[in-house]
């Protein structure tokens, strides 16, 4: 793979992101397309909320979101600075912002806009194939990963989920907080989000239906949207990476869920959707596209690097 010469700009590029969130490798994916550098930290659920709040305070995001169920508070963030990181200019709070941004702001010749890569007339097909994903896809897989873990297998699931922050090289303080925690924070989460057990098998079926509609648009074209990467391919890779059990060495840049911490059902369902058509084309676009040459980002981490 040709490595990609990095955009240099006279902004400063700080990436909050969840770890093992579907949508925040979105946005990650994101920057490494258009090979933008950018810091990142690392966060954990509920406790993100401390390092986004400060940022959402100053007032300085200026698009309206598109998911208006969506707290202000959520990741991914992304905090744009002036060249010294001295003056927070702008915030932007959702993965398709970002994505739009990244877009708007460093599209090339060589990395054109994921909107139009397809040509100009295919743009409102995939705006609207990645609002499709991201409201029906990413909230099913969220939903399956939540339950599976805290519900379905959670005794098997316990520990490893309790070491996510560990694993991650998250903050010592926060990892430690989420290893004594997690099973409280996870119930609170799933409390929140309003995740009930009873929607496990229609999370599943939401999942096949998808997998299957993109299954058939790959029939016709080797992306989801023709004959090009689009925002519509990253959006349904990234949002599947949970469901597919795609590991580090396929393609994922931190550390999976490890597969003990799966129930038996959820590991079979993985090795049905990566059965599919979409499925492969998933695997192939993390093998192939993940990385695009660009080197991992710098991680920031703040209270003398502890959190």
């Amino acid at each position: 793979m040709v490595k990609i010469p990095q955009k240099e700009g006279s902004q400063v590029y700080l990436l909050l992101s969840i770890a093992f969130s579907h949508f925040n490798e979105k946005g990650r994916w994101a920057f490494a397309y258009y090979s933008v550098p950018y810091t990142h930290h690392l966060l954990l659920p509920w406790l993100h909320v401390l390092t986004t709040k400060p940022i959402v305070e100053q007032r300085v995001c200026n698009r309206e979101p598109r998911d208006t169920r969506s707290s202000p508070f959520s990741t991914p963030c992304l905090a744009i600075y002036n060249a010294s990181s001295t003056n927070l200019q702008e915030s932007v709070h959702d993965s398709h912002d970002i994505l739009v941004y990244l877009s708007e702001k460093f599209s090339s010749p060589e990395h054109v806009n994921l909107y139009t890569s397809c040509g100009p007339e295919k743009e409102e097909e995939i705006y609207t194939l990645e609002k499709r994903y991201d409201q029906g896809l990413g909230i099913a897989v969220r939903d399956i990963f939540y339950l599976d873990i805290l519900v379905v297998n959670k005794w098997r699931a316990m520990l490893p989920f309790a070491l996510v922050g560990f694993k991650n090289r998250v903050g010592i303080l926060q990892s430690l907080i989420w290893f004594s925690l997690s099973p409280l924070l996870g119930r609170m989460i799933t409390g929140v989000l309003d995740i009930r057990p009873e929607r496990y098998q229609n999370a599943m079926e939401i999942c096949r239906e998808e997998f299957n509609h993109a299954s058939k648009l790959l029939e016709t074209s080797k992306y989801l949207a023709g004959d090009c990467l689009s925002a519509a391919d990253i959006t349904f890779a990234a949002l599947s990476f949970i469901v597919l059990g795609i590991t580090h060495e396929e393609g994922y840049q931190l550390h999976e869920f490890p597969s003990n911490g799966w129930s038996s059902q959820a590991r079979a369902f993985q090795q049905e959707l990566r059965a599919t058509k979409a499925g492969q084309h998933v695997l192939r676009l993390f093998r192939e596209e993940r990385y695009f040459g660009t080197p991992l980002p710098r991680q920031k981490k703040t209270l003398l690097g502890l959190w």
